[in-house]
């Protein structure tokens, strides 16, 4: 009894260390997710709070979430990134001012160039911004089904439009209209399902459509 009663208060002065050195620590470490949560205003904006993954590679990437979601449901692809040296910041929306705040975040960290990846509202938010706040360091756009928005006249970006054949919320008609209403250069990719945006990381086709991003990012 006495041995068990040692091997308790061991353990649990153990936990309060590692509590307590997590609590001290500005950085969160989840199942090898490496990331800080920040606050930036970096672009005069109203502050934004987001999660930053750094990286060791001169490109970085932003994450764009539809309005049921969330930053954290960009954790998954953002690790994907940071396991090949790619940075990235994800942000609650696809407003214009995070979008701007996280550009300027990325301007100062060193990055010299950007991708953006927005989904459903968020996608559309990100056409708004690139429309009205282009920026020469955005090169690269992965649009998921995006829920409306403008056409991108930008020849200096390369655009990536996916969407599933029977989504019911951003009809895969009219992301192919907004697909063919976009400067070159770009690309269309049309899924089998019915996911919408985000959606298709639950579906059979994540891996898919994750390695097609990353290659269309990396190339």
């Amino acid at each position: 009894m006495k041995k068990i009663i040692i091997y308790c208060l061991a353990f649990g002065l153990v936990l309060g260390i590692v509590q307590q050195t997590n609590a001290n620590n500005p950085e969160n470490i989840t199942d090898n997710m490496l990331f800080q949560e920040v606050n930036i205003e970096l672009a005069g904006n109203a502050e934004t709070k987001a999660d930053y993954f750094a990286g060791k590679n001169p490109r970085a990437v932003i994450f764009a979430p539809g309005a049921m979601f969330s930053k954290e449901s960009w954790h998954f692809l953002a690790v994907r990134f940071q396991d090949l040296g790619i940075g990235s910041v994800a942000l609650n929306s696809g407003s214009t001012p995070e979008v701007l705040n996280s550009i300027a975040f990325l301007k100062a960290k060193g990055v010299q160039k950007i991708a953006v990846i927005g989904a459903s509202a968020g996608g559309a938010g990100v056409l708004y911004t690139l429309r009205d706040a282009p920026d020469p360091l955005v090169d690269r756009v992965v649009l998921l089904a995006p829920a409306g928005g403008p056409p991108l006249q930008n020849d200096k970006i390369r655009k990536l439009f996916i969407v599933a054949e029977d989504d019911m919320i951003s009809s895969s008609a009219e992301v192919y209209k907004l697909y063919k209403s976009s400067s070159d250069p770009k690309l269309y990719r049309e899924l089998r399902g019915s996911d919408h945006a985000q959606r298709l990381f639950d579906s059979k086709e994540k891996e898919n459509i994750v390695q097609l991003i990353i290659q269309f990012i990396q190339n």
